[in-house]
């Protein structure tokens, strides 16, 4: 159970964490039911501490596994046939249905081999837009559709901050696309490095697009409509993390459900339900603990693992975004961001501010925005804290 330098934690080689093994795995489109969700979570409970994640990008992962406790652990899992669930995988909204783009650029990286050759957290997005699109979600190369049949190609961002060759039919994107990880393979770098002369050549032959306005970030929460007309009821885990007893209830609770897809900002579909069942799953569901409201301050806090999980933590990252959402922060159109240490993880896209624990202290930072007062005070004030407990703890 070795990993790559920088690599993500996967089901075959989990990362070690300060609470133990953490295991991460993405089955695809149409892989999980309220059945095999719920055998997730009650392998989670036996052989981990109980602790589920939906992460920012809609990947599943497992907490507190062991040496000991992975290798069964994994074949319960390998047992629920979800189909692979770790390696390279291009990212989908989750409201749409297979992508022949996504299909194609998959087939030939295992093809070619290239997920051994390329660097960790290579990421590729296919994004068909609606009311989940991607636009938040940082990739090597983004494939955005403008809704003509052609399809936006970036490199090296999100939405906002991607840099964007050009457009192309779905054939001559995938063409491109094919290309970058072909050269991606070759250096083992990321699309963020290439030069410009390489950034020129890549856009040859593309239709110029000099700017794509990026679309707000939709919370995975309320009723939605599937591309394919099939009806969808959306609910979060509140700052990511979720009990398997709550998790297990929840299937049992929606067993009607066709499917369930994981979403990006910590989000389940509950796909199939009738109509009349809504009022009555977001009910339960709020009951055990997930979010209903896509106005809910959990939704617009964004926190690390924090400690204890993370060994690197300076505080309880969570206790400190249950207190901010108590106090109904964050207090203006911008995200909180919470982050335990200087590697700022959970960082999130747009309007942020952003608390970060650091050596000897907690510092307080924005981007497109100014928090208030009250904000800077009660962050200021509560991160010091909770480091200072931490420390007495640990000391």
């Amino acid at each position: 159970m070795t990993m790559r330098r920088g690599a993500c934690p996967t089901l075959s080689a989990p990362m070690k964490t300060g609470d133990g093994l953490l295991a991460r795995i993405a089955p695809a489109h149409g892989a999980l039911t309220p059945e095999k969700l719920a055998g997730i979570a009650k392998a989670a409970g036996r052989h981990g501490n109980g602790i589920l994640e939906v992460t920012a990008r809609g990947k599943l992962q497992i907490r507190g596994l062991t040496a000991q406790s992975t290798p069964p652990f994994a074949t319960e899992i390998n047992a629920l046939e979800l189909g692979p669930v770790d390696g390279f995988a291009v990212e989908a909204g989750p409201l749409a249905p297979a992508q022949p783009l996504a299909e194609r650029i998959n087939a030939h990286v295992a093809e070619r081999g290239y997920a051994a050759l390329l660097a960790p957290k290579v990421s590729v997005t296919v994004d068909e837009g609606g009311a989940l699109h991607l636009d938040a979600i940082s990739a090597d190369i983004k494939l955005v559709a403008l809704g003509d049949g052609s399809w936006l190609i970036g490199l090296g961002g999100n939405g906002a901050t991607a840099h964007w060759l050009g457009a192309g039919d779905e054939r001559v994107a995938g063409d491109r696309a094919l290309a970058i990880l072909g050269l991606l393979a070759q250096t083992g770098g990321r699309a963020r490095d290439f030069t410009q002369a390489e950034t020129n050549a890549l856009s040859a032959g593309l239709a110029p697009v000099k700017t794509h306005a990026s679309r707000a970030d939709a919370a995975p929460v309320g009723p939605f409509t599937m591309a394919a007309g099939e009806s969808a009821l959306g609910i979060a885990l509140p700052f990511g993390q979720i009990s398997a007893e709550a998790l297990v209830a929840l299937c049992e609770a929606v067993s009607d459900a066709s499917e369930i897809r994981l979403a990006p900002r910590s989000g389940l579909l509950l796909i199939g339900l009738d109509g009349p069942r809504h009022d009555e799953v977001f009910q339960a569901a709020h009951t055990l603990g997930f979010v209903t409201d896509a106005h809910d301050p959990h939704l617009f806090i964004a926190a690390c693992a924090g400690a204890p999980a993370c060994a690197s933590a300076r505080f309880d990252a969570k206790a400190l975004a249950a207190e901010a959402a108590a106090a109904g922060l964050p207090d203006g159109p911008f995200r909180l961001h919470l982050s335990a240490c200087e590697k700022g993880c959970a960082q999130p896209a747009g309007p942020v501010v952003n608390l970060i624990a650091v050596e000897g202290g907690c510092t307080l930072s924005s981007v497109g925005t100014k928090p208030s007062e009250r904000l800077r005070t009660f962050l200021i004030e509560r991160g010091e804290t909770l480091r200072a407990a931490l420390l007495r703890k640990s000391g």
